[in-house]
Parts: structure tokens; sequence; C-alpha cells
């Protein structure tokens, strides 16, 4: 049985796969003994792998090109293919199998609205082309990953990432040093639905370029650190699992939230880190976080000798890098925009229950964005008020940050036309937040450059 790595006293997880101790003392027990055989007669007959995978009927199946490493470094390297998807899709279940685990250090998948991916890959010969770190686009967005010990990602039911008519997808392979004249061909399973559902998404929140309070995450040789991470939450989050990531010398992380209550939230503690046995936690059930919420997250590293998984003997200073032998902080979050009643949906199970307190939110005014998506132009926003009022917009990107506060003032009752300014914006999703005395709308606002 794989390794289950987060502390299960922590956090009610999903699909846990830790033993009970009596379980494991009866297994020392018998290994102490020798191992008997039982009745052999009564033995069921040996599995079969044929490394198909667990997801048998996917809608998407998408093959790497077979890729022979051409040096010993490591390679960050980006194969794009064209999804051939006529209309929107919803992305449900996601299964990597890497065609040679040996030299996969971790995958990732993206979405990708343009065709710079395809450029990048005319001008390299052989398959793909390099991509250290992200893409290589603005319009590629991560829709999932595969790390060492990761199980098939399937989402829970009423939620999918979506993935736009016409958008391409782009496979990144990362290939840890030392693997020259070795090939793959890796494999990609995705479960769809043109069924719309709630978009959810897949990103890393608490990270190292951003989320860091007493960085950077460098950590001397012979020493032993721990760092510290926070970020502020504008809007409520619905969050269905998280998924830490650190390299070799990191020993232990945890992740929590703090609610505008003062109230710890527990996410995730995992106080032996392994990183040959990583995954994207789901919850028993979907846990909401409220907005003036803080995330927070702390990590230790081990640059000793004494770390046997220290990949330097002697010792040598650890910096932030993409390379395994760099290191890295991050809690990737996959989440959606809170609707009431989240808080009572059941992983485990996929059913969702009925709360039967009501909650007491603000009501919601309908606000309508046109056009959305937008490329170059800007876009208006409409909306009508009942009273003379205040309202305050605020638009956010999708790790939280605020990009703009408009206040918009001494609002007269009727129909407003407000002009949303692309300028300075990437491509991407935003979030736009409109507030008045006694109401709230919360739209999604799609940024697409050409």
């Amino acid at each position: 049985m794989p390794p289950w790595p987060p502390d299960v006293s922590y956090s009610k997880l999903a699909h846990v796969r830790a033993l009970a101790q009596e379980d494991i003392d009866a297994i020392v027990k018998w290994v102490d003994g020798g191992g008997p055989s039982g009745n052999l007669s009564k033995a069921p007959p040996a599995p079969e792998y044929d490394n198909l995978g667990f997801i048998k009927n996917p809608q998407l199946v998408m093959n790497t090109p077979n890729y022979t490493l051409p040096t010993n470094v490591d390679e960050y390297r980006c194969f794009p293919d064209s999804s051939r998807l006529t209309k929107d899709m919803w992305l449900t279940g996601l299964e990597c199998i890497p065609g040679n685990p040996e030299i996969v250090h971790h995958i990732l998948i993206f979405r990708d609205g343009g065709t710079k991916s395809f450029q990048l890959d005319s001008r390299e010969a052989g398959p793909g082309y390099l991509c250290f770190g992200g893409a290589g686009t603005s319009d590629a967005a991560l829709i999932g990953a595969w790390v060492p010990g990761s199980q098939p990602f399937v989402l829970p039911k009423g939620f999918g990432i979506k993935i736009p008519a016409r958008s391409n997808i782009i496979i990144q392979v990362h290939y840890p040093g030392g693997a020259k004249g070795k090939s793959d061909q890796t494999l990609i399973k995705l479960q769809l639905t043109d069924q719309p559902l709630r978009e959810t998404y897949l990103i890393p929140i608490l990270n190292h370029e951003i989320s860091m309070t007493n960085g950077p995450l460098k950590i001397p040789a012979n020493t032993i650190k721990t760092f510290n991470q926070r970020f502020f939450v504008p809007l409520n989050f619905s969050v269905i699992g998280v998924a830490p990531h650190m390299h070799l010398i990191g020993t232990s992380i945890k992740t929590w939230a703090v609610g505008p209550d003062q109230k710890e939230i527990p996410l995730i503690n995992i106080p032996h880190w392994d990183f040959h046995w990583q995954g994207i936690y789901q919850f028993e059930k979907i846990i909401k976080i409220p907005a003036g919420s803080m995330l927070l997250s702390e990590a230790t590293y081990d640059n000793t000798s004494a770390n046997h998984h220290n990949p330097n003997f002697p010792p040598k200073e650890v910096k932030v890098g993409e390379a395994t032998t760099d290191e890295m902080m991050l809690t990737y979050f996959l989440f959606t925009l809170y609707q009431p009643g989240d808080e009572t949906i059941i992983i485990d199970s996929s059913k969702a229950l009925t709360s039967p307190v009501a909650e007491a939110i603000p009501s919601t005014r309908p606000v309508l964005i046109v056009p959305n998506p937008v490329s170059n132009a800007n876009s208006k926003l409409l909306f009508k008020t009942t009273l003379k009022e205040n309202v305050s917009m605020n638009i956010y990107d999708l790790v939280g940050r605020l990009i703009q506060h408009i206040p918009l003032e001494d609002l007269n009752p009727g129909s407003h036309d407000i002009e949303l300014n692309t300028a300075g914006l990437v491509s991407g999703t935003y979030i736009v937040r409109l507030k008045g005395s006694d109401w709230q709308s919360i739209k999604k606002w799609m940024v697409i450059r050409e």
C-alpha cells in the first residue's frame, strides 16, 4: 500500500490510505516472524498490470512524442497539442501515465488559448520546446498536474475546470539531470463533459514568489531553516483540496487558515515530507474560507548531512529553482467561488446535502459585463441601483491580488454603465466584485489578448 504522508489527526481528508496502528503492528509482527504463508490454495491470482491506468473511458487521450534526452542537465520540455475541442468542455478527471517513470520528475497540464506554443515548437528541432518554469506563453492556464505518488485527479460531482472551445493543450514534462540517452513517451487521459459545471481553479496561492514573510527561500549549507507564508483572502472561497509541494531537503509543511473570527481552519499537515509521495489532497467536505481570512503555511528544510534525502554531499547552499536539487515552497489550492451550502457537500460520496440553517448573506443584483471575454477594447459593466448610495468596485486576479479599486460615489437610483478598462491587464480571468450598502455581486471577467 502506498504511504499516506498527511497527519490524519490534523484535518479531515477524503480517500485516506492510512492504516490503523493495530494493522501496522500486525504487519510488523508478521514480518518479524519471517513472513509465513497462509493457505496458498486460497490465494487470489497475482494482479496483472497493463500500465493503462485507472480512467478507462476518457473523452480525450494524448501522447507526448517519443523524446530522448540529449544531455544530462535538468530539462523542462513542453509538448503542445491541439485538443480538437469544437465547444466549451469541463475537465472532471485527469490521469498522467509517465512512459518512463525513472526520468519524469513531474508533469504539468495547461490549457492554451493562443498559438505561441506552436510557434515556439516550430523554432526548435525535434519534438516540443524548452520551457524552463512555465509554459512559455501568457495564454496558458494550469488545469492539472502529476507528481510522484499522485493518484488520478478527479473532481467532485458538479465541479469542473473549464477548457474553452478551440483551446490547445500543453503537456510540460520535467526531466531531471542524469537522464541522457533515455526516452519517454507520456500518456495523458482526460475526462470531459460539455455540460456546464461550477468552474474550478488550481492555483499555487501560497508560493515562494509573493507569499513569503521571512524569505527569500534560501537554505545555507549545514543549517535547518523554517519559512512562513501568508495570503489575505478577499472573497469567500470554497476549497476542494490542497497540494503542498517541496523538493528533496524539505522535511515538513503545514497549511491552514485563520478566519476573520480568529479561529483556525486546519487544511493539511505533512510532518514527514517525502518528495516521492505527493498528491492533490481533497477534503471530506468542501471547506469555506471566508473573505477576510488569512491563508498561512510553514515549512522546514534540513540542509545538513543528517538528511539522507540531501542530494549534495557535502551540503551546499540551496535556493529557489526549478531543478530537483533546488527548492520550492508551494501550496496549490483547488477551489471555486463560494455558494451557500458548499460546506455541506461531501466529497467522499459526491452527494450534496442541504444545510438546514440558512446563512445570512448580502442580497445580489443582476450585473452584466459586455463584451465578455474582451480582447483589445474595454468592457462595460451594467447594473442598477434602487437607492442613492456609494458602491465600491474591486477587481482581483485569481490569486486574490487586488488589481483595481474604483469607488463609485453618490450613485443615483437607476441604470449605470461603467467602463472596465483593460489597460495593463494580461490575458487571464479576473473577478469583479460590486458591493453596495446591503448587496453585492461577483462576476467573472475574461481578458484574452490577441
